[in-house]
């Protein structure tokens, strides 16, 4: 008998299964480790790339991504990291796994990749093209920031290398909550940016909003999404306010720094009203954090194709996820550790973990709610049909005979609905991974010290 769930505390989204802790799942010999290499694998499976670029010009107090301040950064330390961006690649494209896998997107971001110069990211993009089949490549998204986007020659000399989209978040038109953010960018900034993006002719750009910010009501939320609405993004991703122990901004929050605080009661209400007033701009809801203008085709192989895709990551901190390989690992969260490994001819992996066949199926069932629909036949039914049941009868999910989808209501809740199918040894291994990064006034996300 199915049992009634009544979901209180709204719980941000998962993008990652199984998770990675740095404490629990480092690797002390990245060679054995990353011995699925030396495998071939079918050719035909869909093969992503991420480039993590780890610098940027606001330290924002809410991102726990590993960035580096690029004012801190001499062009000769970037000419060597991307050296050493370029020998990952190239030792990737030549094991036996990678040999002549077609890849059908790239995806830089970090950090902020425009705010490196043209010439070494061209030097990133060539890398690419010379060392892997980009054939079927249908994206090239490279993220930036609303004054990086100003240069029109750059953007016009990365789209001739074959940029196809570009992304940056614009978070909050509110002037006085960006400062104490710690955005530099300005409004008028995003109006420039946009502008430049008109003249070099880059039609596909997404942004991200936050919500849940200190300082923040619902009124502003929904003049945020007018405002956003109005300047025809191609996607727009939509971001819960993440606050963890031992960063800046919990700390600052305990003090009057900011006039109100976030809440899980403001966080529920924001988020139906963000769904809301999308809905009335004539935005579709297309995932549980993405909405789109209704009408828009997205290239099949693009920003939010399916995690079921193996995705090589490239970079500081940056996560291989290898479905067809069962392999999940992060690189090292240190841009001289990084660039380091890499001059010593290693590979650079700090921690991970094997993935078995039934955490492959965890993840399926998992990152459904982000999906929001899922045919019955592309997951292991049987094994999740009493918890699914659970989540049929509580109103969170719907049945529609051959597939399984989020509910209104579960749209609101997608980040519970995935917690509630994480097995009890994944709960388990999380809760320690928290407990260690409290103990050791980590950060949560890669165990490290940014924002710290």
């Amino acid at each position: 008998m199915a049992n009634q769930v009544a979901f209180t505390e709204k719980l941000t989204n998962f993008y990652r299964y199984p998770c990675i802790c740095g404490f629990q799942d480092k690797v002390e010999k990245p060679k054995e480790f990353l011995g699925y290499l030396n495998t071939p694998s079918p050719k035909d499976r869909d093969t992503m790339i991420y480039i993590h670029i780890p610098f940027c010009r606001s330290m924002c107090i809410y991102c726990p991504f590993y960035k580096e301040h690029h004012k801190n950064i001499d062009y000769e330390t970037k000419s060597r990291f991307v050296n050493a961006l370029v020998k990952e690649l190239e030792m990737y494209s030549k094991e036996p796994y990678f040999k002549d896998v077609p890849i059908v997107n790239v995806n830089m971001g970090g950090g902020t990749p425009m705010v490196l110069e043209t010439e070494l990211l061209i030097r990133i993009l060539d890398a690419i093209y010379k060392n892997f089949n980009m054939e079927k490549c249908e994206v090239i998204s490279i993220e930036g920031d609303p004054i990086a986007l100003q240069d029109v020659n750059k953007l016009k000399a990365l789209k001739e290398m074959g940029m196809t989209r570009t992304s940056f978040g614009i978070q909050t038109f509110n002037e006085r909550l960006r400062k104490k953010l710690g955005v530099e960018s300005s409004v008028l900034d995003i109006f420039k940016a946009l502008n430049a993006l008109e003249k070099a002719g880059v039609d596909e750009w997404g942004c991200d909003m936050l919500y849940n910010c200190p300082d923040q009501n619902v009124t502003e939320i929904r003049y945020n999404v007018d405002r956003i609405c109005d300047l025809k993004p191609t996607v727009v991703d939509v971001y819960d306010l993440n606050i963890s122990p031992n960063t800046k901004l919990q700390k600052l929050l305990d003090t009057d720094y900011f006039k109100s605080k976030p809440s899980n009661k403001n966080e529920i209400e924001m988020f139906a009203a963000i769904m809301e007033t999308f809905g009335e701009n004539g935005f579709d809801h297309i995932r549980s954090v993405n909405f789109e203008p209704k009408g828009y085709k997205h290239s099949k192989k693009g920003i939010l194709y399916a995690f079921s895709a193996d995705l090589l990551a490239i970079g500081p901190s940056a996560r291989t996820f290898m479905y067809s390989g069962g392999m999940n690992y992060r690189n090292h969260c240190s841009l001289e550790r990084y660039i380091g490994s890499l001059e010593d001819g290693i590979y650079p992996v700090e921690a991970g973990n094997i993935v078995s066949k039934e955490a492959l199926e965890e993840r399926d069932i998992i990152l459904f709610p982000y999906y929001m629909k899922l045919r019955k036949d592309e997951i292991n039914y049987n094994r999740f049909k009493e918890k699914i049941d659970d989540m049929i009868i509580s109103g969170y999910i719907k049945d529609n005979g051959d597939s399984i989808e989020l509910t209104d209501l579960g749209k609101l809740w997608a980040g519970n609905v995935q917690y509630y199918f994480h097995s009890d040894s994944e709960k388990e291994k999380m809760a320690n991974s928290i407990f260690k990064c409290l103990s050791e006034k980590k950060n949560f996300f890669n165990q490290d010290n940014i924002n710290c």
